[in-house]
């Protein structure tokens, strides 16, 4: 049986956007190619010719890998580890702000509890008149260019405090 001939059913409880869209259709791009049969599954790791899991062949893809996490940054700054794993949270974008709330289906207030504006990880940490008066003091007080958004924080911005 083929998955072609099979119609997809589903639904999903968050709106897939961006690189989640693209994820699940290359996930369904490849689960079309998949040929069904009437035989007990085999596991096979493909990272091998024998089909069988090693570490090292793990480790050798993970080294190869051409997607470098950017968020390795994170767990060098030298900051209490609490810090590190709510910097973490931040990058992965899963704060749970208002809006993260709603998806939640939270069903209070959106605005930000500082100003008038829905509140979002990007409002919160750099639109916000708050945020921008603490970036403001740490740019005055370390001459440190402050970050204007998530991917300049990890991109670029923790680079120059490393240490």
């Amino acid at each position: 049986t083929s998955m072609q001939a099979t119609p997809l059913n589903i639904q999903f409880r968050r709106v897939l956007v961006g690189n989640r869209w693209e994820a699940w259709l290359h996930l369904v791009r490849r689960l079309m190619e998949v040929q069904l049969q009437n035989q007990p599954d085999q596991l096979c790791w493909k990272l091998t010719r024998s089909g069988h899991f090693t570490v090292k062949s793990m480790y050798i893809d993970v080294i190869n890998s051409s997607v470098i996490p950017n968020s390795k940054h994170v767990w060098k700054v030298k900051v209490p580890l609490k810090i590190k794993v709510f910097m973490w949270f931040v990058h992965k974008q899963v704060i749970l702000t208002k809006d993260n709330l709603v998806k939640r289906n939270w069903t209070g207030s959106t605005r930000c509890s500082f100003c008038d504006r829905d509140e979002t990880i990007k409002h919160l940490f750099f639109e916000c008149p708050l945020a921008k008066n603490l970036w403001r003091s740490v740019q005055i007080a370390f001459n440190i260019t402050p970050p204007s958004s998530v991917r300049s924080l990890f991109g670029t911005w923790l680079d120059g405090i490393e240490s």
